[in-house]
């Protein structure tokens, strides 16, 4: 199991973190504080036999200092399994808590080598829903260009999971995570596109290793009604994070709306394309300007 002081991008979120300080004695003129808050409905059979059924409310706060921002996200999640827990935000099948007997594969049944997965193995997983407190996810974003041409922003950003929650909560892994990645905003007229690619190193659990994965996404955004709202279409992907399961894939599309200067809403929905992914997502957000 990696510790924390092997993990390759510790370096990136430490150099963030002392962005931190120096915006604490070199105060910015151009600070301002948002909140991003979202309801999620996904849900997946995630090739088992019992379907797993997620509610989460996303709560953000973010402080953006001249090319500098730091956001810190906390989810309230409920669901009924605990073969679900999130892995980088996403809600991915790890196995959740162990039995008496012994481990589960990342499907409550697939250990290394088995077979598919059997409806008995995973009835130790199976639970009543009730309402937890998932990992704290943190983030810092330097942004290295922004301009009016095609190439309209490069960012790179930080993160990191703090491991609040234990793996025997059904919703944590119990470990720290680490990533970095970078951002590419281009653009023509109304429609742009975006990038993103990150690479996180997760902490192993117990009895199961979590592969240090490659996580990214594309999209296209349109806007429509006089430029007050856009419609995005996006695919999220990963490398494989579990042995026993296929990668993360989901292609999706949001359509955002801008109410007043300082706040929009957003409806997001999303198919599952890999047993890792949920079948089926639907989200609600709202963001606000708070300075």
């Amino acid at each position: 199991m990696r510790t924390a002081r092997e993990h390759p991008v510790r370096g990136a979120l430490a150099a963030a973190l002392a962005a931190a300080g120096w915006l604490a004695v070199h105060p910015v003129a151009a600070q301002q504080v948002t909140y991003g808050g979202s309801l999620t409905y996904s849900t997946g059979s995630y090739g088992i036999a019992d379907r797993t059924h997620s509610f989460w409310l996303s709560n953000s706060a973010t402080l953006t200092a001249g090319p500098v921002s730091f956001t810190a996200s906390i989810p309230v999640i409920l669901q009924n399994s605990g073969v679900v827990s999130f892995v980088a935000g996403q809600p991915i099948p790890t196995g959740g808590q162990r039995s008496s007997g012994g481990a589960s594969g990342p499907t409550g049944s697939r250990g290394p080598g088995s077979g598919s997965p059997s409806r008995d193995s995973t009835a130790v997983f199976e639970a009543q829903y009730e309402v937890q407190i998932g990992d704290p996810l943190l983030w810092a974003s330097l942004n290295l260009h922004s301009g009016l041409g095609r190439l309209r922003s490069v960012s790179i950003q930080a993160s990191t999971k703090p491991p609040l929650r234990a793996l025997d909560s059904g919703v944590g892994t119990g470990e720290w995570d680490f990533g970095g990645g970078a951002s590419l905003l281009a653009g023509l007229g109304g429609t742009l596109v975006l990038l993103d690619a990150a690479y996180w190193s997760f902490g192993d659990l117990e009895e199961q290793e979590l592969k240090e994965s490659f996580l990214y996404s594309a999209g296209v955004s349109w806007s429509v009604l006089d430029a007050r709202a856009s419609i995005l279409t996006s695919v999220f992907g990963a490398t494989s994070i579990v042995d026993t399961m296929a990668p993360p894939l989901s292609a999706g599309a949001s359509f955002l709306y801008s109410i007043a200067e300082g706040r929009s809403l957003s409806l997001t929905t999303a198919v599952g394309l890999s047993d890792a992914s949920p079948d089926f997502s639907i989200s609600l957000g709202c963001g606000v300007r708070l300075h």
